[in-house]
Formats: C-alpha cells, sequence, structure tokens
C-alpha cells in the first residue's frame, strides 16, 4: 500500500501576497495618473516650457492640483464618495486656474488625471461631474477674455469636447467596473481556492494516516497469519483461487506459498468425489458452492472435510469456512481456517467401537446373571436363608446397576453414530414427572432429602419418546438427589410457557412466540464452579465438586439427557451457583393453540 497520497513538495511554497484590490483599484483611479501628469505639468512650468503669463493665478493654480493629489493619496482607502468626488474636483479647478495662468492648451491635457479618477467612480456619478469639469475648464478663456487675447473658445469644441469625455468616462468606467467585479472574483476564487487547497493538505494528511494505520494493521494481521503453524489458513477469491496461504497450511498440505497463490485452487486440496456427494447432496450447482454454501447463508460453516496434501495423503480436517470482504464491504472470497483431526477422529472411532463392543460383550453375562438371580431367589423348592436373600439382592441391586451403565454406553453409541431414533406419541409430562419421583423416593428419603412436585393437575401433554423422556427426567432427578445434602430439597416443576424468537422465555403469549413446556429440576445442592458449566454435557466429564464429594457415576447422564432433549427439539438449560444449588430447566415445543 502507497503511504504517498499526494505528490506534495517537500518544502512549502513562497506565498506572495498581492495587493488588495481596493488598494490597487483607489490608486489607479485617482492618485497615480494625477500625480504622473501634475509632476511633469510641474517640471515643465518650472523649466520654462510652457510660458506663464499670471505667475500667481498659474502657481496657485498647480498648487492647488498638487494639494488636491496629495489627499488623493491619503483618501486612497476610503470609501467616502465626499473625498472621491470632492478631490477629482479641486484638481479640475487647479486646472482652470493654471490654464488661466498660462494661457496655454498644452495644459488641457492635465484634464486625463481627474477625468480618469471621476470616470473609475464605483458609481456613474462621476461621469457627469467630469463633462461638467471639463466643459468649465474649456470656458476659462471666455472668463478672463485677456489674458487670452481677448480669444474666445470656438462653439464646435464647448460642445464636441463634453461629448468625448463623456463617452470616454462611460467607456472608461464601463471597464473599470468590470475589471473591479473581475479582480473581486479573482479574490473570491484565490480565497476559495486557497480554503481549498488548506482542505486538500488537511485530507491529505488523513489520508496519509490512515494509509499507514491500514498498512500497520495489514502488516500485524500478516505476523499474526504467518505466526500460526499448528492450523492451516487460506484465503481465496470469490472464484477459490488462493489468495492467502500461511505456514500452517504449508506444513499441513506440502506446498510453499509461493507454488500455490495465485496459481491454484482450494478445490486442489479437496477429495473430489467428498465434493461431488455435498454438491448433490445440497444441490449446489458446483463443488466449490458445495464448500462455502453454508457460509454463505449463515455466515460461518465448521465441519470435517478431507484434505489432500502435495504426496496424495489424506487428512480429516475441522474447517472453519467464513466470508471475506472488502475495504468497501463487498464479498471479496471466503476465508479457510483447518485443525487436523486425523488422529483425533481416529481415535474417537476406535472409542466408540471399543465402547459398543465391551458393552456387548458385557450385556449378554448380565443377562444371564440376573436371569439366574431371579430363579435362584424366586425358587421355592429351595427357600433361601435371609443372609443367602441379603447377599443376592446386593448381588442383582449390582448388576443391574451395572446394566445400566451398559445401556447407558449403548445409548451414548447410537447418539455418536447418528443411530438414535425416537418412537414418538404424545406424553404427559406430568406423569412422567410423578414417575421419576416415585423411582427416586426410596434413595431420596434415605439421605434425608425432600422432594417436592408442582405440576398442572390436568397435565400437559407434548409429542415425544414416553421412555426417552422418562430417562432424561429420572437423570436429572437422580443427579438432583445425589448432590444433595441431607435436609436439602429437590423441586419438579411443569408449566406452560412461552418462547420467542430470541430464544427467550416469558409466561404471557406474545407476537412471534411459540407455545413450549418447561420442565424443570431445581436442588439446593452443592452447585456446579462457573469455570465447568461449558464442559458439563461432555461424555465421561464430572465435576470438581462430585469428585470432591465422592458422589458416584461415571459421567454419562447428563450427555444422554441433552442428546434426548435435543432429539426432541428442545433444548436443555442450566443455572448453578457453587454452594447454593443448581436448577436444569428441559424446554420441549407444544403443538400451537388452534
Amino acid at each position: 500500500m502507497s503511504l504517498a497520497v499526494l505528490d506534495r513538495p517537500a518544502t512549502e511554497p513562497i506565498r506572495r501576497r498581492l495587493p488588495d484590490d481596493r488598494t490597487w483599484q483607489a490608486a489607479a483611479s485617482g492618485p497615480v495618473p494625477s500625480t504622473v501628469g501634475f509632476a511633469a505639468g510641474a517640471a515643465l512650468l518650472l523649466l520654462g516650457v510652457v510660458p506663464v503669463v499670471d505667475a500667481p493665478l498659474a502657481y496657485a493654480g498647480l498648487t492647488a492640483a498638487l494639494a488636491a493629489t496629495a489627499g488623493a493619496w491619503f483618501a486612497r482607502r476610503s470609501a467616502s464618495t465626499v473625498a472621491a468626488l470632492g478631490l477629482p474636483i479641486a484638481q479640475l479647478a487647479g486646472v482652470a486656474a493654471l490654464y488661466a495662468g498660462t494661457a496655454s492648451a498644452s495644459v488641457l491635457l492635465l484634464l486625463a488625471g481627474p477625468s480618469w479618477a471621476l470616470a473609475t467612480h464605483r458609481t456613474r456619478a462621476g461621469v457627469p461631474v467630469a463633462v461638467a469639469g471639463a466643459q468649465a475648464v474649456l470656458l476659462v478663456p471666455a472668463v478672463v477674455g485677456d489674458t487670452f487675447g481677448g480669444a474666445a473658445p470656438l462653439p464646435a469644441a464647448l460642445a464636441l469636447a463634453p461629448l468625448v469625455v463623456a463617452v470616454g468616462s462611460l467607456a472608461v468606467h464601463e471597464n473599470h467596473r468590470r475589471l473591479r467585479a473581475q479582480a473581486g472574483d479573482i479574490t473570491r476564487l484565490q480565497r476559495e481556492q486557497a480554503a481549498l487547497l488548506e482542505q486538500v493538505r488537511s485530507r491529505a494528511d488523513e489520508l496519509d494516516t490512515a494509509s499507514r494505520i491500514l498498512a500497520a494493521r495489514a502488516q500485524t494481521m500478516t505476523s499474526v497469519i504467518d505466526a500460526v503453524t499448528q492450523q492451516s489458513i487460506i484465503g481465496t477469491d470469490r472464484d477459490g483461487t488462493i489468495r492467502v496461504w500461511n505456514p500452517g497450511a504449508e506444513r499441513m498440505l506440502g506446498l510453499l506459498r509461493p507454488d500455490v497463490v495465485r496459481k491454484r485452487s482450494i478445490l486442489d486440496f479437496h477429495q473430489p468425489e467428498e465434493l461431488a456427494v455435498a454438491a448433490e447432496t445440497s444441490g449446489a450447482p458446483t463443488p466449490l458452492a458445495a464448500l462455502v454454501q453454508v457460509a454463505g447463508e449463515s455466515g460461518s460453516d465448521v465441519r470435517d472435510w478431507t484434505y489432500v496434501a502435495a504426496d496424495g495423503t489424506e487428512r480429516t480436517v475441522s474447517v472453519a469456512v467464513t466470508p471475506r470482504s472488502d475495504d468497501r464491504g463487498v464479498h471479496a472470497g471466503w476465508n479457510f481456517v483447518g485443525t487436523d483431526m486425523t488422529e483425533t477422529r481416529a481415535t474417537e472411532r476406535m472409542k466408540d467401537q471399543f465402547v459398543s463392543l465391551i458393552s456387548h460383550e458385557l450385556r449378554t453375562p448380565l443377562s444371564s446373571i440376573l436371569g439366574y438371580l431371579e430363579l435362584v431367589m424366586d425358587d421355592e423348592d429351595q427357600p433361601l436363608t435371609d443372609e443367602q436373600r441379603q447377599y443376592l439382592s446386593t448381588v442383582e441391586r449390582n448388576a443391574q446397576r451395572l446394566l445400566r451403565l451398559v445401556g447407558d454406553l449403548l445409548f451414548t453409541a447410537q447418539v455418536e453414530s447418528g443411530r438414535f431414533t425416537l418412537q414418538p406419541a404424545d406424553v404427559d409430562l406430568a406423569a412422567v414427572v410423578w414417575a421419576a419421583e416415585e423411582t427416586a423416593r426410596v434413595s431420596a428419603a434415605n439421605a434425608g432429602v425432600d422432594i417436592v412436585v408442582d405440576v398442572p393437575a390436568d397435565g400437559l401433554v407434548v409429542s415425544g419418546d414416553a421412555v426417552r423422556l422418562g430417562q432424561a427426567c429420572d437423570n436429572l432427578v437422580s443427579n438432583a438427589v445425589k448432590f444433595t445434602p441431607g435436609g436439602g430439597q429437590v423441586r419438579l416443576t411443569v408449566r406452560r410457557a412461552w418462547q420467542a424468537e430470541d430464544r427467550t422465555v416469558v409466561d404471557a403469549e406474545r407476537p412471534g412466540a411459540v407455545p413450549v413446556a418447561l420442565l424443570s429440576v431445581a436442588d439446593t445442592g452443592m452447585g456446579i464452579p462457573a469455570g465447568e458449566q461449558g464442559e458439563l454435557f461432555t461424555r465421561f466429564f464430572r465435576s470438581s465438586t462430585a469428585r470432591r464429594n465422592a458422589v458416584p457415576g461415571v459421567g454419562l447422564g447428563l450427555t444422554i439427557t441433552k442428546a434426548i432433549t435435543t432429539a426432541h427439539g428442545g433444548s436443555l438449560d442450566l443455572v448453578s451457583a457453587e454452594g447454593e444449588g443448581t436448577t436444569f430447566t428441559m424446554t420441549l415445543p407444544l403443538p400451537a393453540v388452534s
């Protein structure tokens, strides 16, 4: 990413401050032309080039003109109409006196300065003043005829001169007005240009900073991706062409980054048959679409895929697929984060096979043992002594316990392999709860735990497998009794509620909510540490409180209960605080009320 946003010079250019428009307009309107003209006139008069017939009058006129010109310089920044018109009129009076004192027509050239000043006034008021002043100066010979030898101005000159002055003044005034407007526009544009230049520089600095931040973030992200060596991180464009290939991918698939980026597709590292089956199952038009379909619809997808390395080795990889966007938020491709699960999945398969095998091998002799125990204990021809019956009852109880454990192992194996099925029918949850209470009544009484049942008198019917729901409820009640010290209480509750779209449960119906049945088992026992609650439904997991208090069990009950609840389209939630107790709540769907 380039950090240079604009090609700016290394040093700031020298800024030349242009004169203010009113400054040069005021100077051009009055002082400069008049100053040049009257200075030249004074020089010619002093050098004797211009004859003088009345020295006092001539010098008085020159003095008045020069004084008015000096006043024009001091008033050049003033916007006063009196100064703008009065000073040129004073200059005209000085020219008239100078004309009368020299009797030289060349003095009339000095009319240009004050006439220019009047013509360039911001309003047209200066034009008639300039015409009248020129007319008045031309009438000087008629007023002081003796000086001019009795010569009178020609009538044609008196008529034509004002016309020429009027036309010239109007032309000068219009041109000056346009120039003044243009100067104003130029000044305004210069200010706007300066403001825009400042904005551009500010934006350039912001872009420069943002570019540096983005470059630093990109470098950080690249460093993080390159630091991951145990997981493959592969980024592609929308067509599946690989653009990101981290060291973890190099290690897993046996190819270096230069050999893959922009040259290979993500499909090259997948088993073609697996992609074909996935495309056929999902109805995706292409293998790539099958690979990213779920991620495109829900934002992410995690499942096992078979990766094929460069040497042909196949690996079972848990791949997390997520869409990738560019800096404008437009979909740009896909991210594939893979974790090698080959050994883990093989171990899990071996464990499941072992559990299934052992369970079947144990179930047959246990069934035989229980059968023969029943024959011995019920044999009326050879009655047992009380001591013998006590011993055999203990054997039977432990054999039944072992048979239930084998059944749980077989059930978890069925769940893991996807062979878990239900026999749906109408099930009264109140009856399920009463049956569970009856089963746990003796053990609860022995432990000094009170069981309280709170269910609707008319029951609450759900659709499900009565045996499996009874098994789940038995597990929850049995756990509650085992983990509650003497003097504690276990409360079994069944009630109707409503579940909103955000999965929250409320007591009253609301728009979008669906009816559900809640089966809760709450105890006042030892509770579960907060850090262990996330693992509670993992197979064979036992909490630290269970181990510390030597509570019997193998850690399968909650796993089985969770699987049964999920199979019924419900959810199993818990609320627990260590030392205060635990509440498990099964949420099961109810048929909508017609």
